[in-house]
């Protein structure tokens, strides 16, 4: 009998540090992903300065002059990420070699496409910012605009199929963006 209770003591140990150890690493991961949801809310936020930095810029730079200096910083953090990959040992330059020489023509095309859309639209919102609406009006309607493009692209391309109501707010959203794009009003 006294080896029995021994035997059901043990297990009931064994389930309490089991249990207790699944509690600390949950503890864990709830406090990453904590951290982890600041640092995504802190670069929501900071990315909602962008247009006022851009507007604040273009009272001295011409488009193509800020977007000469914006790229060469980017280049000069991706650099300096790349080195601190190589050097933490994280990556190789063989690897890395390697992979830009696996691309498909289509992966290549593919990036082609998509430098020359970000330059096109880097320029295009630089303009916008300087000459048109306030940076606030400018990012209502970018967002506006490209949630309706994937919408038509999902529509057009993928074959999706959307409901009335979805209908209903792309339509809200045409409209919010002319009442907002309107100086003045006038209904009559």
């Amino acid at each position: 009998m006294n080896i029995y209770l021994l035997n059901k003591y043990k297990l009931h140990k064994a389930i309490y540090h089991i249990l207790h150890f699944q509690y600390i690493i949950g503890l864990f991961l709830s406090m990453v992903i904590y951290i982890m949801y600041k640092i995504f809310l802190g670069l929501s936020f900071l990315q909602q300065f962008r247009p006022y930095f851009r507007k604040h810029i273009s009272n001295t730079l011409d488009p193509h002059e800020y977007f000469l200096l914006n790229t060469i910083t980017i280049l000069f953090i991706i650099l300096s990420y790349i080195a601190y990959m190589l050097v933490a040992q994280k990556t190789n330059c063989f690897k890395i070699i390697s992979n830009i020489k696996s691309l498909t023509r289509t992966e290549i095309g593919c990036v082609f496409m998509l430098a020359t859309l970000s330059v096109i639209s880097g320029l295009l919102i630089f303009e916008l910012d300087k000459n048109y609406n306030t940076p606030l009006v400018n990012t209502i309607f970018l967002k506006s605009i490209s949630m309706i493009a994937v919408v038509c692209v999902g529509i057009f391309i993928f074959k999706e199929n959307y409901k009335i109501h979805q209908f209903i707010g792309i339509l809200m959203v045409l409209v919010g963006m002319y009442l907002i794009s309107q100086k003045t009003l006038t209904f009559f």
